[in-house]
């Protein structure tokens, strides 16, 4: 009896002990960002990382819950255009089943006399003189540079570059990140074009950071960059900044004010692989971001933006794109989209409000920049569960198709993502392999490597032509 009331005493204990340790944690991640600082949480989805790759403990510093999971479809904000399609739509939906597409290859070039694939291919071959730049625009599926990262690398093994290009001043994934390292804290406030109404406060990356108090943030890059700029647009008076350079000593900087255009500020040092940046904020400076680049060769940008559908570039402001082509003319803008457009329901919807949202938008890109070439990827393989079952997602097909008639249409590149990963098993290859999260939906590091291997070898195989 003795014994049995010693065991009911422990386990009591350890019960009570348990849920005052919940509870302490659960007031420390409340009241962490109030007081200053921040508290790791357990990040169940390791398994989606590059084992082959060791994260410091600076790459951890940003705490990530699972509604933050990148890599969750169903924890993945819904865009605004998501809608299942008034009755009109419906009336016009194809059958479930649709066979895929018929092309003469992966890589399409519709535009006029079949031109910009040649002229991508040129500009890439004068890397080794010049600046090329590149803009990947998409939604989760290259969150944390994944598929970018290797897609640049291998440009820049080719024709020369250096860097990561455009890095924001936060980031809800910047701990899964591996081609950079970034930390911050302090008063950082983000906005996007996902909760705004605006239509002239975004360029391509969609996304601003302005400080109300004092903020800082700071990157490690796993190579020297030859080049860094902060880009940000100011009011009437000189933003007044400090940073340091490769652990070097702070020094002080009085950004010139940029009366409300875009401004970009380049740190007066070369071979930089450590920046420390900080503000004391309230100013309203609007902060778009830090970009890491060589004098000359390939830069490639990645403005991903969670949730994102791409209906949602039509608010890419006319005046801010303007002043960022002066630092940042885009060779080739590749749009990268689909993920937050079809439904895990089987829901007969034929998408072709889709098809009109995103050709506004395409249209506004091509008038921001006449002389880019666009390359329009396709939606991935996606699949849902079902009783233990996989389940190909009716909408894809569709989604698909429509993709490719705006392709065709604006006379874009067009490059079948679906394609490409059907040739290395699908989306259930994927995630056997390991290369896509158990989703069915989003892409590992792993996968994103794999396809960046077939995006680059279309786009220069032929060169030589």
């Amino acid at each position: 009896m003795k014994r049995r009331n010693h065991l009911y005493r422990s386990f009591g204990l350890l019960l009570v002990g348990g849920l005052l340790a919940y509870g302490l944690s659960e007031l420390l991640v409340a009241v962490g960002p109030i007081a200053g600082y921040q508290v790791k949480v357990f990040n169940p989805l390791s398994d989606l990382l590059d084992t082959t790759t060791t994260q410091s403990s600076e790459t951890l510093s940003i705490s990530l819950d699972e509604s933050d999971n990148p890599f969750a479809s169903e924890t993945l904000p819904a865009d605004s255009t998501t809608t299942t399609g008034d009755s009109t739509s419906r009336a016009q939906a194809a059958v479930d089943t649709l066979p895929p597409l018929e092309l003469s290859s992966r890589l399409m070039d519709y535009s006029e006399g079949q031109s910009a694939l040649r002229r991508l291919r040129a500009a890439l071959r004068e890397g080794h003189s010049k600046a090329v730049h590149i803009a990947f625009v998409g939604d989760s599926f290259i969150e944390g540079d994944i598929l970018v990262a290797p897609f640049r690398q291998a440009l820049q093994q080719t024709y020369g570059g250096q860097g990561v290009g455009y890095v924001a001043l936060t980031s809800p994934v910047a701990r899964f990140r591996q081609s950079i390292q970034q930390r911050f804290e302090g008063a950082w406030q983000e906005t996007s074009a996902n909760k705004s109404k605006s239509r002239s406060l975004f360029t391509l990356a969609e996304t601003f950071a302005t400080a109300t108090a004092a903020a800082s943030t700071s990157y490690k890059l796993k190579s020297a960059a030859d080049r860094v700029t902060l880009q940000y647009v100011s009011d009437s008076i000189p933003v007044a900044i400090t940073y340091g350079i490769n652990g070097g000593e702070r020094q002080r900087a009085k950004l010139p004010a940029s009366h409300g255009a875009l401004a970009e500020y380049t740190l007066p040092q070369s071979g930089v692989k450590r920046v420390e940046l900080a503000t004391e904020g309230g100013d309203g400076t609007r902060f778009y971001g830090v970009c890491f680049d060589g004098v000359t060769g390939v830069s490639v940008d990645n403005y991903s933006l969670r949730g994102s559908s791409g209906a949602k570039l039509n608010a890419v402001s006319s005046a801010l794109t303007a002043q960022l082509s002066r630092f940042r003319p885009y060779d080739l803008i590749i749009l990268s989209y689909g993920l937050n457009v079809v439904s895990a329901q089987d829901n007969d919807d034929s998408y072709e409000w889709y098809y009109a949202a995103m050709a506004k938008s395409i249209e506004h890109i091509q008038k921001l920049y006449p002389h880019s070439t666009i390359l329009l990827m396709s939606l991935s393989d996606r699949a849902t569960l079902r009783e233990g079952e996989i389940h190909p997602l009716n909408g894809v097909a569709r989604v698909l198709r429509i993709q490719h008639r705006l392709a065709q249409r604006y006379g874009l590149l067009f490059w079948n993502t679906h394609e490409a990963m059907a040739s290395l098993g699908g989306i259930k290859g994927f995630v056997d392999k390991g290369w896509a999260a158990k989703d069915y939906t989003h892409i590992s590091m792993a996968g994103g490597r794999q396809l960046a291997k077939l995006l680059t070898a279309d786009l220069i195989s032929d060169e030589a032509e």
